[in-house]
């Protein structure tokens, strides 16, 4: 089963404190293969991808060391359920991430009609014969199409609509082969905005306002605010998206089925 947790926040020096304060209150879900992250430094787009040798996948250690305001992480591979960094997810393409949450190779009879769908370059740049990247291609596609795939700015509804499509295509194709679309969550990010969607399989969304005390830098409630790192936790503002039958996450609240996220750059949303 396939999983992700996708993070925004305000410093990337504090992503490791996020993830502290989200260690317990989420999973990435049972042992897979393999699980990787994707993250941004400046202008760069940066993969880590591993085999998991039955471990649990804490998200945690998955990306220690990542310095970035925005990162996915990810458990699980498509196709043949052994590690492969092709078929382990997330996937990039430019400066777009991109995850599908629940059992991606069920998506399977949908390639070959989004496949063909595809421009040229896109259908290119595929790199396995999975129906998840050709979900993400399908994506790009629209963007495209929007005249924004390009478009470091792009805003959050744009992309939102962008993935919407695609699932949209998804589920044209197996209406044709006589079946519903199977259970699913995607989630894409360009490090400034995400866009999720639920079809048939849970998305959570959190809002972290501040992160005091955090039990990482041994900061508590009550220290002193002249200290510059009371101020950097104090003022951090963060939103989490995490897949799977979580346990009601405090804080969290559940996306609707059929609900689509767009979540700004400012990360600004409505209260929970």
């Amino acid at each position: 089963m396939a999983e992700f947790l996708a993070l925004h926040q305000t410093d990337s020096s504090l992503i490791a404190c996020v993830l502290r304060r989200l260690s317990g209150r989420i999973t990435l879900g049972p042992v897979e293969p393999a699980a990787g992250v994707g993250f941004f430094e400046s202008d760069d787009v940066l993969l880590r991808k591993r085999p998991l040798g039955g471990k649990e996948p804490a998200f945690e250690r998955l990306a220690d060391g990542v310095r970035s305001e925005a990162a996915l992480i990810t458990s699980g591979v498509v196709g043949k359920g052994t590690f492969d960094e092709r078929q382990t997810l997330p996937f990039r393409f430019k400066r777009w991430l991109f995850a599908v949450a629940g059992q991606p190779d069920l998506l399977r009879p949908a390639r070959t009609s989004l496949v063909q769908a595809l421009p040229e370059y896109l259908r290119r740049a595929a790199t396995g014969d999975s129906a998840a990247e050709s979900l993400f291609l399908t994506f790009l596609a629209r963007l495209r199409d929007a005249g924004r795939l390009d478009d470091i700015d792009v805003d959050a509804p744009t992309a939102a609509r962008a993935l919407a499509a695609a699932a949209g295509e998804a589920e044209r194709a197996f209406e044709q082969l006589g079946t519903p679309l199977p259970a699913m969550a995607a989630l894409a990010t360009n490090g400034r905005v995400m866009a999720a969607l639920r079809r048939g399989h849970p998305i959570w969304l959190g809002q972290i306002e501040g992160l005091l005390p955090c039990a990482r830098c041994e900061i508590t409630e009550g220290a002193r605010p002249l200290d510059p790192r009371v101020a950097e936790h104090k003022n951090l503002r963060a939103a989490v998206l995490v897949s799977g039958a979580q346990k009601a996450p405090a804080g969290f609240r559940e996306l609707a089925e059929g609900e689509i996220l767009a979540v700004p750059r400012d990360l600004r949303l409505p209260s929970l």
